[in-house]
């Protein structure tokens, strides 16, 4: 053994973030390297790194074999699996994994190549072997083993097999197979995790139970009414207590009927009971995150989500509500990560574009939002949401013709929900069908409905019409409502006064909206006479 205390050495200190690093040379007789070859010949080791003792840590964990390895980093041309006497090592190159991550686009590149090599550890493979046909053998194992573990972990395929995709030779070695056998090797062993993972999260509800049990649990399920069904499964937890699929039921009729009595801290408390036992249902995660999310803890439901993400990776329902959790968590980028990728899983998921485009109109973005209320529509035409949110997003965009045909559309399609009358009726003044708005606005005054500027809209357009008479009565209607919380000693409500300088530059600045600027003036003039302060006053009169 050397050691050396070289200016070398010290930088290498403080790159990997340590306060003390062993140097040792070894010597390679024999070894299985990640890319190919026989790597062989005298390399320099050192302590590795935080990031790579994480890394097989968490490697390690979601395996029951114990870790029967050291791990060094080295000046080795890659990542190898390598045998010293007794002692069995993982070397990998610092410098290769830093750059390997970059060219594979992902983290998860570091995780295959450190999983391929103790895939070979874990195998007792004999590394001595010289066999081409043995050798090739030993690395599919390796490969299926990191697959794997990258699902265990929560790696999509196509991220655990993005080392062999960006470092394997498309051509076979006297060593190593050809790429498209190694990637078939990581996806052979990927989805044989998957479907154990989901055999063990198949639990059967009859299991130890009595007939009685049995039926009462069967009649809970097929139960219609929530709160009936609650009643069978709160008599059967009574009855037996360790049913665990009985909390799991309750749990989610809890959330759904969102009844006082029962409300999402007691479907949350459900949850955790049956997870207790069944640790590796990610819709059991899904269903906790979903009620941690209606009680405002979003932190708690982004980590169920996580979790129902890392034992389902194609979760499209736990990505979109990951992503809306992380939305109010102000994680935007997040948020549009999830979003996509939901609708990347399920490209036919209404509720996810909706979502998606409910972020960009929350943040002004109505062109984005317009695209994605699009891919709702598409996959729901029924999509109420969805079809009056672009309804929307066209009106603010000044796109009022298409934003009609929405409202229309509304309208037809849902004609007892319909309510968008008052925007409606502004588009239809915005291009000049005043006759067409006042039915809309009329809608809205004989439903009692209207708000402080309703009379000012249809004042407006009747106006517009040539009928000055209405149009005054209509303004001085929306006068008696506008100041009537104004001037607590008022009147006189009519809306030349002198003293309702804000009506006045109301009316004014809405005329000229609509294209009636003489008139408009009028109005402005008149309050800016008396509230000469009134700074939209002057912005309308520019």
């Amino acid at each position: 053994m050397r050691t050396y205390l070289t200016p070398s050495v010290f930088c290498l200190i403080l790159s990997l973030n340590t306060t003390l690093l062993s140097q040792t040379e070894l010597t390679i007789k024999h070894s299985c390297n990640f890319a190919e070859g026989n790597a062989t010949g005298d390399v320099y080791t050192y302590d590795a790194s935080k990031e790579a003792v994480e890394i097989i840590d968490k490697i390690m964990k979601v395996n029951v074999l114990p870790q029967n390895f050291i791990v060094k980093s080295a000046d080795c041309a890659n990542a190898l699996a390598t045998t010293q006497g007794k002692n069995r090592y993982i070397l990998y190159n610092t410098s290769f994994l830093e750059n390997f991550k970059k060219d594979a686009q992902t983290a998860w590149a570091a995780y295959c190549v450190l999983a391929h090599e103790i895939g070979h550890h874990l195998s007792n493979h004999d590394l001595e072997e010289t066999t081409p046909s043995v050798r090739k053998r030993f690395e599919l194992e390796a490969d299926k083993f990191a697959g794997g573990v990258l699902f265990k972990l929560g790696a999509s395929l196509t991220e655990a097999q993005a080392g062999i995709n960006t470092f394997s030779n498309d051509n076979a070695s006297a060593t190593h197979p050809p790429k498209r056998a190694r990637l078939e090797a990581i996806a052979v062993g990927w989805k044989q995790a998957q479907e154990l993972s989901d055999n063990a999260n198949t639990t059967d509800p009859q299991a130890d139970i009595s007939k009685e049990e049995q039926a009462l649990y069967k009649r809970a399920l097929a139960e219609k009414d929530p709160n009936i069904a609650m009643q069978m499964l709160d008599s059967l937890i009574e009855m037996n207590g360790n049913i665990t699929d009985a909390y799991f039921e309750r749990g989610k009729k809890m959330k759904d009927i969102e009844d006082i009595r029962r409300n999402y801290t007691y479907a949350v408390a459900d949850f955790d009971k049956y997870l207790e036992v069944q640790k590796r249902n990610p819709e059991a995660y899904f269903e906790r995150g979903n009620a941690y999310l209606k009680l405002g803890k979003r932190k708690d439901a982004i980590e169920d989500f996580d979790k129902a993400i890392k034992f389902k990776p194609q979760y499209a329902e736990a990505f979109l509500y990951r992503g809306i959790a992380k939305r109010y968590e102000n994680m935007y980028e997040g948020a549009i990560s999830d979003y996509k990728k939901a609708i990347q899983i399920n490209p036919k998921y209404a509720e996810a574009y909706y979502e998606f485009g409910n972020f960009y109109y929350g943040n002004a973005e109505y062109a984005q939002a317009i695209q994605q209320f699009d891919g709702a529509l598409k996959a729901d035409s029924l999509h109420y949401h969805a079809l009056a949110l672009r309804a929307a997003a066209r009106q603010f965009s000044e796109r009022y013709n298409e934003a009609i045909s929405d409202y229309n559309l509304l309208q037809r399609r849902h004609p007892k929900d319909f309510d968008n009358h008052y925007n409606r009726g502004q588009c239809y003044q915005m291009v000049g069908k005043h006759k067409e708005a006042i039915m809309d606005f009329d809608v809205i005054i004989k439903k009692n409905e209207e708000g402080s500027d309703i009379f000012s809209l249809r004042g407006a357009s009747l106006f517009l019409l040539g009928k000055t008479t209405e149009a005054e009565q209509d303004f001085t209607r929306f006068c008696q409502r506008k100041v009537s919380y104004m001037y607590a000693n008022a009147t006189d409500f009519k809306v030349s006064n002198p003293d309702f300088g804000v009506v006045q530059q109301t009316i004014g600045c809405l005329l000229i909206s609509l294209n009636a600027k003489k008139e408009g003036y009028k109005w402005l003039d008149l309050a800016l006479s008396s509230r000469p302060d009134l700074e939209r006053a002057k912005e309308c009169r520019k």
